[in-house]
């Protein structure tokens, strides 16, 4: 009776358009006031506070707060000077660009909003000027948009080993190959769309020395990433630690090396920093009661013994927990969809046999593809907002990057040493 009035009162709420967070304290409140479960509502307000108080979590407005210093000092302009030396040249090269700035940008914020929105509003305007159809540009600036939650520091992935008792530094370094690998299917399909339409190419030829000039000045803030997650590695700071550094070296690359980063420009930044990682922490906190209500009630449970009565083999049940996590894709974010899913679904693809870190990364991979797919996909309305376009050319410019990411999935699902060699090899 609990979970029946727990799950109905949560979509209830979420259909009539109450926020996700209060639709999600809502149902653990309907669930304690209406259902057999003898607890006193005060215990719900204990595990609400107790949801927010985990000092991993620190982490999530550090390195935001990082990426948004960086951003302000410069960086995004130096990255895609480089990415347009390097891949400028072929046909429709210009989408590659936007791959491998949205790549290397995502390493630095963690945050796939971020990214996109960054990326947009450098990316599409040139993009735009240099002869590309403007949902063309939009459309692959939103699917790569999606690299910043798979490119370590990730703020998805931290979450993700949070709710799991995951190691953080393990799945960063889980993440390294998946994101080459979705990096490299996004370019692949953009270089093809490009030929196919004979997108332009930059004129002149390649120039080394030039090259070599804005690599040299772009080298401080793309080794950022490198150095946040050395740090890491060797052990010498834990995840949230490395946050902490990863500020400090953003400011004195930002205001002492670039000189681009203005004492003004930190109050915004940390204006911005705040109001994203509100949204999330409100979110882990109402949801601690919700996953306690579901676990109690013995849901994990019964979902993973009706899956085994399927005898369905490990394969076949993951993809059954794929095809489960894309459908609430549809219609939730990415953050509330794992805190939600991951205490269900994670037990179910342990007990099949996939590895801790490789579920993580297919939990992030296939919630990341939700961001690009309506109707609720949150790059999309970034993108669009930025190249004010309507949804329905850019989705259907999308389609070529869905199939790329459900076949850079399968690939990880697969083929388990795409996530687990690296970290077998750094001694996770």
């Amino acid at each position: 009776m609990t979970v029946i009035i727990l799950i109905l009162a949560f979509l209830i709420l979420l259909l009539i358009g109450v926020p996700i967070a209060w639709a999600i304290a809502g149902g653990s409140i309907a669930a304690l006031m209406l259902g057999d479960f003898p607890m006193p509502i005060a215990w719900l307000a204990q595990q609400t506070i107790r949801g927010a108080d985990t000092s991993s979590l620190i982490a999530i407005p550090l390195f935001l707060f990082a990426g948004e210093l960086m951003n302000r000092g410069g960086l995004t302009h130096r990255i895609m000077q480089v990415a347009e030396h390097l891949f400028g040249h072929f046909r429709g090269g210009l989408g590659l660009v936007n791959v491998a700035t949205a790549f290397v940008y995502g390493g630095l914020t963690g945050s796939a909003t971020a990214d996109t929105s960054t990326v947009a509003k450098v990316m599409i305007p040139v993009m735009e000027s240099k002869g590309y159809p403007r949902d063309f540009s939009a459309a692959v600036t939103a699917a790569s948009g999606t690299l910043g939650i798979i490119v370590p520091p990730s703020v998805i992935l931290l979450l993700y080993g949070v709710l799991t008792n995951t190691s953080i530094g393990g799945l960063f370094v889980a993440g390294i190959v998946p994101g080459c690998l979705l990096a490299l299917v996004f370019m692949i399909t953009a270089y093809a769309i490009g030929v196919r339409e004979r997108f332009p190419r930059l004129e002149g030829r390649f120039q080394f020395r030039v090259f070599w000039r804005d690599f040299l000045a772009a080298l401080p803030a793309m080794f950022m990433p490198v150095f946040v997650l050395g740090a890491i590695i060797t052990g010498f700071v834990t995840a949230t630690e490395a946050a902490g550094l990863s500020v400090v070296y953003a400011l004195v690359v930002g205001g002492g090396y670039y000189r681009e980063l203005r004492w003004r420009d930190i109050f915004p930044a940390i204006i911005e920093s705040v109001a994203i990682t509100g949204s999330v922490m409100i979110i882990m906190a109402v949801a601690v009661p919700f996953g306690w209500l579901l676990t109690v009630t013995q849901v994990p449970h019964l979902a993973a013994q009706w899956i085994a009565d399927l005898h369905a083999g490990p394969l076949m049940t993951m993809l059954l927990i794929i095809v489960v996590l894309k459908v609430v894709g549809f219609w939730l974010d990415l953050g509330p969809a794992m805190i939600i899913l991951a205490p269900i679904l994670v037990p179910i693809a342990k007990h099949a046999g996939f590895d801790t870190l490789q579920i993580g990364l297919i939990f992030t991979l296939t919630l990341g593809w939700g961001l690009f797919t309506p109707p609720i996909g949150t790059n999309i309305f970034v993108v669009c907002n930025v190249a004010k376009i309507d949804i329905g050319p850019v989705s259907r410019r999308l389609i070529p990057f869905w199939f790329a990411t459900a076949f850079a999935i399968l690939l990880v699902v697969m083929f388990p040493s795409l996530t687990g060699w690296l970290p077998s090899l750094l001694g996770y």
